[in-house]
């Protein structure tokens, strides 16, 4: 009986030490197969971050070309908003000396009907000499001769406003 156990003994040690000796190897292959696996998602992991990084820049360039569009149609419209100001503002300023050349070619005109109707009356009742009927008569002269230039004015004045206006 006790060699039958030492037997025993002996057969299970054996068969430990064979059992532990085919573990090895596995344990190896299952190794080199986590190392080949580990390997392998880390190239995958690489790709993947490789790509993302592309994808990123990509976003990031359609992001800036978008910006430098959007930035210049917003300087394309404060350009075309100056200018209308500009344009509003010459409109204005033609009117305002459009007005003011009118006014004076008026103010004018009614001096030299004065002028003239004081002339007349004073021809008339034969109050005025020789020297002072010339006299009236080249101040009648000289404000015709304004009045022309006025009228010239008034028209510069209305072809600039029309000018400004196209």
């Amino acid at each position: 009986m006790k060699a039958k156990i030492i037997l025993s003994s002996l057969f299970l040690t054996a068969f430990q030490i064979v059992s532990a000796q085919q573990q090895t190897p596995l344990d190896t292959v299952t190794t080199g197969v986590r190392q080949a696996t580990t390997a392998e998602q880390q190239v995958i992991d690489q790709k993947i971050k490789d790509q993302a990084i592309k994808e990123a820049k990509k976003e990031a360039d359609q992001s800036e070309k978008e910006q430098r569009s959007l930035e210049k149609s917003q300087k394309k419209a404060e350009k075309e908003q100056k200018n209308y100001e500009k344009k509003q503002s010459k409109i204005a300023s033609a009117e305002k000396d459009f007005e003011r050349a009118k006014d004076k070619l008026a103010s004018e005109q009614k001096s030299y009907d004065k002028n003239k109707m004081k002339y007349d009356k004073n021809v008339a009742k034969g109050n005025m000499t020789v020297i002072e009927i010339e006299k009236q008569n080249i101040k009648l002269s000289k404000q015709q001769i304004k009045i022309q230039e006025l009228e010239a004015k008034v028209q510069k004045e209305q072809q600039n406003l029309i000018k400004a206006r196209d």
